[in-house]
């Protein structure tokens, strides 16, 4: 019943209209009302006597049951329980975060091993007992022994840094961090732990590098089926990890060969009348990066210009805007294609 229609059942009750039933219901609200007389009220006594009514019978008709005490008590549990969850969804997130960096602490527990963080805005070079360098960014962390063991070298890394690994074939290197392993003998890489931007990778500049899922990154064990398949990785190569795959593509800044290596070479970027086939297998010797076409057409046309002073990107850029095409990364390799 709402405000108007109770009302109108007094109004009614007042002018002898109402049933039996509503007059009885009506003289139960009087008698809680000190038994008055409805008929001595005046209009202005009536009118309050009608509000204060509606509002009991508003506040009865609301007022809970047994059952609807245990409803009401529900959301409270149902809060609580949630908070509950919330912490022990927080709690396991926490610990399946630090299983792979406890379970490198447990496996070394016998080493003594040192902690780096690199608090300040630029670079950090560290010496590590091998003559192995690594350069950490900014933020990034890095677990290693004062002295490595007997058979093998190993790391913990969060966040990014640069490796330059001396070689040592009995005596392989392993980075660490909470997504991926990547084992070398000597060589020189980047390595990039998984960000909420960013997954985690392994660039390589020099050297081979093998790359596989860190199978105690997660509390719970991974059926193998379900890890991903290890990668090799050469030079200006990059390995991208996310959900159980680690997929082969080429890094963003590709460097010649004999730049990485620091040795000399003979070949030139300075081309005159050069026939596009020719160039791309000058290319392809300088970077260790296969680029080919789709169409036979594009390999007899020539160009001229001198490229020496641009990255791998820039100089195809302008190879192709004069043969009107576009070239496309596929995987590690680079496809040239008509327009």
């Amino acid at each position: 019943m709402n405000q108007k229609s109770f009302y109108d059942l007094l109004s009614r009750y007042e002018n002898g209209n109402c049933t039996e039933a509503e007059k009885l219901w009506v003289d139960k609200w009087y008698h809680n009302l000190n038994s008055k007389n409805f008929k001595d009220l005046s209009s202005t006594a009536l009118e309050e006597m009608q509000t204060n009514a509606w509002h009991n019978i508003n506040n009865t008709e609301r007022k809970p049951t047994p059952v609807l005490k245990v409803k009401r008590l529900w959301p409270k549990f149902a809060i609580a329980a949630s908070i509950m969850v919330a912490f022990f969804i927080a709690g396991l997130y926490l610990v399946n975060y630090n299983h792979a960096e406890q379970s490198f602490l447990d496996e070394n527990a016998g080493l003594n091993l040192i902690s780096k963080t690199n608090e300040s805005d630029s670079t950090m070079v560290i010496a590590l007992s091998d003559a192995s360098t690594v350069t950490l960014k900014p933020q990034a962390n890095i677990i290693y022994p004062k002295v490595f063991a007997a058979n093998k070298r190993t790391v913990y890394l969060k966040g990014s840094a640069f490796f330059s690994v001396s070689k040592n074939p009995q005596k392989p290197f392993y980075v660490y961090n909470q997504k991926l392993v990547v084992r070398v003998l000597g060589t020189s890489f980047w390595v990039k732990s998984a960000t909420d931007n960013m997954p985690a990778q392994v660039a390589v500049r020099t050297g081979k590098v093998h790359v596989e899922e860190n199978q105690k990154s997660s509390l719970f064990a991974f059926s193998k089926e379900k890890l991903a398949q290890p990668i090799l990785l050469t030079p200006n190569q990059k390995g991208v990890f996310s959900e159980h795959h680690l997929n082969k593509t080429l890094v963003s800044k590709p460097i010649p060969l004999a730049e990485a290596y620091n040795i000399p070479t003979s070949l030139s970027y300075n081309f005159k009348e050069e026939s596009i086939r020719e160039i791309f297998k000058t290319l392809s010797e300088a970077y260790g990066i296969e680029i080919k076409s789709d169409n036979e057409q594009i390999s007899t046309y020539t160009f001229t210009g001198d490229l020496s002073k641009k990255g791998l990107y820039e100089q195809l850029d302008l190879i192709c805007g004069t043969i009107s095409s576009k070239y496309y990364i596929q995987g590690t390799s680079i496809l040239v294609s008509k327009n």
